[in-house]
């Protein structure tokens, strides 16, 4: 007979969610959802507070939470600077839920967020702006963006390896096109090296595979930069793309060979492109 979850959560038998969420499947599905029916505050001390699986299983069940928002998000909160990372991951995916579901009472806290002194919190915030995004809410992708501009300039590891490269090259850019290249033709003019850095590494995705030509010609400009580690951004980026588009990057890189300039760039490209 199948475990009556609501029953177990008005007990506070907890161990038995855990032991579902530990068995995957089917009995996963059910405690997330029967604590996500509950209200967190009979069940979120006795899960945030103890084993790895408990805490996955907490940041899952708030993001379908209904509960209160303050408490949620103060929970995953700390959640999203979890020492384990599949918490942390699970957290962080758990706002963007909450934002999907609530976007204006959730997004000035994600906002908050930004500034935390914990990198892994901060990291929270593109994940759940990745999360949120769906071609079905472009009224979305403006408020999105803005949400992740202020951490274009964040170089710890933890953000700067999640926002170009993945958040804006594989999520935001995909759910929407049109704004995320608006965006970024409007940061590729900054003069932060880490703010084009993320120009260059958003522009090796899917999305620029499709649009080639255009990703080049915010390629092209970048290339113009004499700081090693924008120009290191831009041969990374036309190396991905290649492999995506290699006719017009390869036509293009051949041109640049010529340019002064940007020669070193092309060469270095070309070496993993050709055969």
């Amino acid at each position: 007979m199948a475990t009556d979850f609501a029953s177990a959560l008005e007990k506070g038998e907890l161990e038995l969610l855990v032991s579902a969420w530990q068995r995957g499947g089917e009995a996963r599905k059910r405690a997330v959802l029967a604590l996500a029916r509950g209200r967190p505050e009979k069940w979120a001390e006795g899960l945030t507070g103890s084993i790895p699986e408990a805490r996955r299983l907490a940041a899952a069940a708030l993001g379908a939470s209904e509960g209160s928002p303050e408490l949620i998000l103060d929970l995953l909160h700390v959640l999203a600077a979890d020492p384990d990372p599949h918490t942390r991951n699970l957290a962080a995916r758990a706002a963007g839920q909450q934002l999907a579901r609530r976007f204006p009472e959730v997004y000035p806290v994600l906002g908050t967020w930004r500034g935390d002194p914990e990198p892994w919190v901060r990291r929270a915030v593109p994940i759940a702006a990745a999360t949120c995004a769906h071609p079905q809410h472009l009224d979305w992708a403006v408020p999105l963006l803005k949400l992740i501009e202020p951490l274009l300039s964040d170089r710890t590891p933890e953000v700067k390896g999640i926002l170009g490269p993945r958040v804006l090259a594989h999520e935001l850019a995909v759910a929407y096109p049109d704004d995320t290249f608006e965006y970024l033709t409007f940061w590729s003019t900054s003069h932060d090296e880490q703010v084009l850095w993320h120009v260059a590494m958003a522009l090796s995705g899917p999305l620029a595979g499709r649009r080639p030509r255009k990703a080049l010609i915010l390629l092209r400009k970048l290339a113009l930069d004499e700081r090693r580690y924008v120009r290191g951004a831009v041969a990374a980026a036309l190396r991905r793309l290649g492999k995506i588009a290699p006719d017009p990057v390869l036509a293009e890189l051949k041109r640049w060979l010529a340019d002064e300039d940007r020669a070193p760039i092309a060469r270095a490209a070309l070496r993993s492109l050709q055969p």
